[in-house]
């Protein structure tokens, strides 16, 4: 007779069995319907002219040359990292960096004047930290920097003028925080701000320029979110704007061609998600955009090279990916890339180049 050990046990081997054949199914269609579109693409060309197309500049690598991308920290099991990957689109291969000085998971990451800030998040403790390190392309070399007000993990940062905003997340207490602090590097010190309307973490912090910094989704404490808010740095107010059609929290975000994505992530049922949607600030507006292949939360996207890049994460399954797929406006669809050399979740990504 069949044990309940023995049935717990063939069920999930049956669930995998079916997990493994739909991800095959939905990974054999996409590859098709990329396929089609980059088609398409060709013959749209060739009856247009390829010089009638032209890629928008990518606003955060629009001054660099060379850029590469950079995946911070993160998580594989009770592994926390402090290790550094790279990769170099012209080459399209992933090399190891310079190690972080901490091992680090679910912080934020912001890049000013071509150097890389990584802040917070959990320790090789599972501790929230106020720690934060800044990495030099031309020293190559990573060194601490002054350290946050408060502890916070699960929260988002951002670059805007020549200021690094820290924003929401979670507290030593395990506590959503709705409150801000602001780094000044000329001065070398953080100084608290205006607060948002709502604690939230496992939220993402995007910039607009120099003049607004966007905080989007994530989780109060009860609910997953969709409501989106936005900082004023000129008046140093925060308003509510137009919020996402879907609750997400563990997504990720990312600006390209002047219009915030939001990616993947949980829904308030706690069901991953492939989908993603647009933001246009001039209509206050959320949109459908193409659906990633599979479904990811906790992971990391970038821009580069007008390219948006989701990386790592976990998939539907909750095991831990090391595949990287990217969006290409010009064909309209998600292609994959080269995967990360160590499947991860939490972690965090930038980009950074040769300073022009």
């Amino acid at each position: 007779m069949e044990t309940v050990e023995q049935r717990h046990g063939r069920e999930t081997a049956e669930i995998r069995r079916r997990h493994q054949r739909e991800t095959k199914e939905i990974s054999e269609r996409h590859r098709r319907e990329t396929q089609e579109v980059q088609q398409r693409h060709k013959r749209e060309q060739g009856e247009q002219g390829a010089g009638k197309r032209r890629r928008v500049a990518t606003p955060a690598a629009e001054n660099l040359r060379n850029p590469c991308l950079y995946v911070m920290g993160g998580k594989n099991g009770s592994v926390t990292f402090s290790t550094v990957e790279r990769f170099n689109p012209r080459s399209e291969d992933w090399a190891d960096a310079e190690s972080m000085l901490a091992k680090r998971g679910k912080c934020a990451a912001a890049v000013l004047g071509n150097r890389l800030y990584v802040l917070g998040g959990y320790d090789f403790r599972s501790s929230p930290t106020t720690a934060v390190e800044r990495f030099d392309t031309q020293s190559n070399d990573w060194n601490k920097m002054a350290a946050m007000g408060i502890e916070r993990a699960e929260f988002g940062a951002a670059a805007a003028g020549a200021l690094i905003y820290a924003v929401g997340g979670v507290d030593a207490d395990g506590t959503e925080l709705n409150t801000v602090e602001r780094y000044d590097p000329s001065s070398g010190t953080w100084s608290e701000i205006a607060s948002m309307g709502t604690a939230r973490c496992a939220h993402c912090v995007m910039a607009l320029g120099a003049e607004f910094i966007f905080a989007l989704g994530g989780y109060d404490g009860s609910n997953a979110l969709a409501t989106v808010e936005c900082f004023d740095i000129g008046s140093g107010r925060w308003t509510e704007v137009a919020p996402m059609t879907t609750e997400r929290k563990d997504f990720a975000a990312a600006v390209l061609d002047g219009d915030i994505y939001a990616i993947g992530g949980y829904d308030d049922e706690g069901t991953p998600l492939s989908s993603v949607e647009r933001y246009d600030q001039r209509s206050n507006s959320w949109e459908p955009a193409p659906s990633m292949s599979i479904a990811r939360a906790n992971f990391a996207a970038s821009v580069v090279n007008g390219e948006l890049y989701a990386m790592g994460g976990l998939d539907a399954m909750y095991d831990k990916l090391s595949s990287v797929e990217r969006f290409v406006p010009r064909a309209g669809a998600w292609v994959p890339a080269p995967a990360l050399e160590t499947a991860k979740s939490d972690h965090v990504a930038a980009v950074l180049g040769d300073f022009v």
